[in-house]
């Protein structure tokens, strides 16, 4: 799952009914042993967190389409395939001949890639060979914590050219531990982000923007290593370069920055300046890495010919984050395997399951029901995207989504959203019944935060699953041994029945 903030709680309550009394569930539940199977698989070392463009993500897709072909279900790929192929980009090549010197009329300090300096954003082409950027002789212009907070009366670039020169900045912001400050108190403002400087350095023509971690800060909070492990950085229009402090230290000794950084943490007055005779030469050898992924696409077809135009789509992302770094919640832990269980293999498996337990039952589904597993989720939702621009049912006839994330934690409970519809809230409600011994809340995400947002989008309703964020979030330490199985399987009965009401439910249409 993508990372996202918190919402506010809105608690919805469903009556807890134990197995024995369900009712109008005539399809077997989800077996929880099965989907944990799946799960064990989707999340072992050697599929190496199923990275985008790997090939162990291919044998995730291939194992997928096994089991679809297993329990029945019909091809709805491309060309009678069980794939929906599409290209993404998967990171960056880095080819030979990267180098950053910063220099003055005294001495030259050279950086080395993945020891010294690293990309945060840069400007790769599609040719390895041939350099992606080359700077010469740059003037350098010291531009503060290069922030431009005009509305709290704080503009480090006022006064100040950086048109075709390079830019010198401290990480973090002015009076960042200060509660009494004017920039926010000590809460982050949104212009502190990497992002947001960069996007004011490029709007006002500079060339580079290079970073340094300001001197409040005891420790170098660099991650120099993570993009050797893991080549991979954000694109904001323009090189922005993280740089050790510890080889920087002698020109910013000579410069007086970290004295004048102190000034302004004293009393919010910037202090950019133009560094006499200083230049940065820097050139870039970065690629795209374009890789082909697929989602995996099942159809069981509806039961009365009369409803089978229409559909239901049931969706997981199969994908995660591989060996880590830039999307990992533990950067400095890249090169380590992040298994992903709960995000995703947990929803993965939901799917394979319904799937199966929906072919044994087909009468229960007089719409047809499609079963897709997204790639490209973790790099933006990407083909949820593709699936919606190229469904094998049109949007138009697709009546609804149902999407699990991250439903491998439930623990009795399972957060629902994109229940606007009073129609689909008491099909759900009553799903609930039948199935007993879950707990429907409202306190998660909210709509729009998976690959239903691809589907709201084309307007149409979706509901999103999911059992809460937790320490193994995107880390090394989301492992199957930490999946509530029964709970996961109670969670994917849930929407096998919800998916049976609203195959059903006339008043969708």
């Amino acid at each position: 799952m993508r990372k996202v903030l918190l919402a506010f709680v809105l608690l919805v309550s469903v009556v807890d009914l134990p197995r024995a009394q369900s009712r109008s569930a005539a399809t077997p539940p989800v077996d929880a042993d099965r989907l944990l199977n799946h799960i064990k698989f989707l999340a072992s070392d050697e599929l190496k967190g199923r990275a985008a463009g790997s090939p162990e993500l291919e044998r995730a897709a291939e194992y997928i389409a096994q089991q679809f072909k297993d329990i029945g279900l019909r091809p709805g790929g491309d060309d009678g395939t069980w794939f929906e192929p599409f290209q993404l980009l998967a990171g960056v090549t880095v080819a030979a001949g990267n180098s950053l010197a910063i220099s003055d009329r005294t001495r030259t300090v050279r950086f080395t890639l993945g020891s010294s300096y690293y990309p945060l954003s840069a400007v790769p082409n599609d040719s390895p060979g041939i350099p992606s950027d080359k700077e010469d002789k740059l003037p350098l212009v010291f531009a503060g914590y290069g922030l431009a907070a005009r509305e709290r009366n704080y503009d480090d670039y006022e006064g100040i050219n950086v048109n075709g020169k390079a830019v010198l900045i401290f990480s973090h912001e002015p009076q960042e531990n200060d509660a009494s400050s004017a920039l926010n108190g000590n809460r982050p403002m949104p212009q502190t982000t990497l992002f947001q400087k960069a996007a004011v350095a490029k709007s006002l023509g500079a060339k580079v923007l290079i970073v340094v971690g300001d001197p409040t800060h005891s420790t170098d909070q660099g991650l120099y290593h993570t993009f050797e492990e893991v080549p991979d950085l954000d694109e904001a229009g323009l090189p922005v370069l993280r740089v050790r402090r510890a080889e920087m230290q002698p020109l910013l000794d000579e410069w007086g920055l970290d004295a004048l950084a102190r000034q302004i943490d004293r009393d919010l007055r910037p202090r950019s300046q133009l560094i006499k005779d200083a230049t940065v030469d820097y050139t870039e050898f970065l690629a795209h890495d374009r890789k082909i992924v697929r989602n995996v696409v099942g159809v069981l077809p509806g039961s009365d010919p009369s409803k089978a135009g229409e559909a239901i789509v049931i969706g997981a992302h199969y994908d995660h984050v591989g060996l880590g770094g830039r999307l990992s919640m533990a950067p400095e832990r890249a090169g380590e395997i992040h298994n992903g269980a709960d995000d995703n293999a947990s929803g993965t498996a939901s799917v394979i399951e319904i799937a199966r337990a929906a072919a044994a039952d087909r009468s229960r589904f007089p719409r047809t029901l499609i079963f897709v597993t997204f790639a490209g989720e973790e790099r933006g939702l990407l083909g949820s995207m593709h699936y919606v621009a190229s469904p094998p049912v049109s949007m138009g006839d697709t009546v609804a989504m149902l999407n699990l994330d991250m439903v491998g934690r439930s623990r009795g409970a399972v957060d629902v959203s994109g229940l606007e519809s009073t129609v689909i809230k008491n099909d759900l409600m009553a799903a609930a019944q039948a199935t007993g011994g879950i707990d429907i809340k409202q306190e998660g995400p909210g709509a729009g935060r998976s690959d239903d947002s691809s589907f709201l989008a084309a307007r149409v309703p979706a509901v999103n699953f999911f059992t809460g964020f937790h320490a193994d979030y995107h880390r090394p330490t989301d492992d199957w041994e930490k999946i509530d199985k029964a709970g996961t399987a109670r969670v994917a009965t849930l929407a096998l029945e919800f998916a049976a009401r609203l195959a059903q439910e006339s008043r969708l249409r």
